[in-house]
């Protein structure tokens, strides 16, 4: 990563703090405004990166959505195996709501996630709306892993090779996430890792989901915006045809990612009254 390349952003401007939440889960909470609250859940296949991976872009967002996030450091596979990372992110979620007044007042609360994150934005969500119906204001889908890599799908035969994310590796994600989870005998998997290939709960908050074209997450993640369209979900599906999987965390700043830093912020600021 190009970290030089973020010195033209001033993120001096935010204030961060490790802090611990709902049972003993580490986090960091970055302070860039109190206009809205976002929980965010890095990518990295459930099996890499921290919060020192996602540090940069998490203080960006917080910057550029005048926002108070927390990012949380959820545990990973393989050691921590499915559904180690979605008890967490649930905890940790249930948690944030119940401490919202004093996190970020009244600002709406979001959830965000990038790829694996994605995945688990996606799951906190189907999870948690039915319990706490209109708590969260909105869910921020990056190139959500939403769906197990077999049978490939034709974007992950088109991009299998030679981009950021290949297919062995989101092959080798997937075996070290679920571990023993996966059921063999039929291929079914717990709603709560593949949530593409599941029914979907009512009362779900509207999305907004971004896809890259060179990537092989582009048809599960535009899928996904369609299944929650059809259930009568409000989501918007932005296409980024030209850019690979990562892009929008990247540290450019590239046009790609600069247009959908934008766009998210554009995008939560119409939910901020809904």
């Amino acid at each position: 990563m190009n970290r030089r390349a973020w010195k033209a952003v001033d993120l001096s401007a935010v204030s961060v703090q490790d802090i611990t939440v709902a049972d003993n889960i580490p986090a960091r909470k970055y302070r860039g405004g109190d206009e809205r609250l976002l929980v965010y859940y890095h990518g990295g296949g459930w099996t890499i990166g921290d919060l020192e991976t996602h540090d940069p872009f998490c203080r960006r967002l917080a910057l550029d959505a005048r926002a108070t996030v927390l990012a949380i450091d959820y545990r990973l596979g393989p050691e921590h195996p499915f559904p180690a990372a979605v008890e967490d992110c649930v905890a940790a979620t249930r948690w944030i709501v119940e401490q919202r007044a004093s996190l970020a007042g009244a600002a709406p609360l979001f959830v965000a996630g990038d790829s694996a994150g994605g995945n688990l934005a996606a799951v906190v969500s189907n999870t948690l709306a039915p319990e706490l119906p209109g708590a969260i204001a909105g869910q921020l889908l990056i190139y959500p892993a939403v769906r197990h890599c077999t049978p490939p799908t034709r974007s992950m035969v088109e991009n299998a090779k030679g981009h950021v994310l290949t297919y062995a590796m989101m092959q080798w994600f997937w075996r070290n996430y679920l571990g023993a989870a996966r059921d063999t005998s039929d291929g079914d998997i717990d709603p709560r890792a593949t949530p593409l290939l599941h029914p979907l709960p009512e009362k779900l908050p509207s999305a907004l989901v971004i896809t890259a074209g060179l990537d092989p997450l582009r048809d599960e993640g535009a899928e996904y915006a369609q299944k929650l369209s059809d259930h009568g979900v409000e989501c918007v599906h932005e296409l980024f045809l030209q850019e690979e999987h990562g892009f929008v965390c990247s540290e450019g700043p590239t046009e790609g990612q600069q247009r959908s830093m934008e766009l998210m912020c554009a995008w939560m600021a119409t939910r901020d009254a809904a």
